[in-house]
């Protein structure tokens, strides 16, 4: 076997490892819309009181905006103008991400809202919600 095929094959199978890790090492854990409705119900969304309102009260609202699909296609800047701007983070600033329920406690659960946007960053690509504590390492 020659040198150039042998890396060829090494890249390959190391790529491989590193995508089939990446959900856990970029902690990427994500809950199904079913789960959230089931845990938290679904509310009509009301921008003001998303915008204004405490993390406790916007559960069931994002549970809504998934379902409804309501900023998939939409531009981004349509989310920042509706809900207010972001007040959680996740990977990136353009990657917008709210806050939906109270601060648990150190080393507790928490979940957030983001708002993934498209390769060209204008419009919402997918919503879901995060979860942004507690990760177990699989090594």
């Amino acid at each position: 076997m020659n040198k150039s095929f042998r890396s060829i094959i090494f890249l390959y199978f190391t790529s491989m490892t590193i995508i089939s890790f990446a959900d856990t090492f970029f902690q990427s854990e994500f809950m199904k819309t079913s789960e959230a409705e089931k845990k938290w119900g679904s509310k009509v969304l009301d921008t003001n009181l998303f915008r204004v309102g405490d993390p406790g009260q916007r559960q069931s609202m994002a549970v809504d905006i998934i379902k409804k699909n309501r900023y998939v296609g939409k531009p981004m800047a349509l989310v920042r103008k509706e809900l207010g701007d972001p007040d959680s983070y996740f990977f990136s600033d353009t990657i917008y991400a709210y806050k939906i329920m109270p601060y648990p406690g150190e080393k507790k659960e928490i979940w957030h809202l983001i708002f993934i946007p498209d390769k060209n960053l204008q419009n919402v690509k997918e919503v879901k919600i995060h979860k942004k504590c507690c990760y177990l390492l699989p090594f």
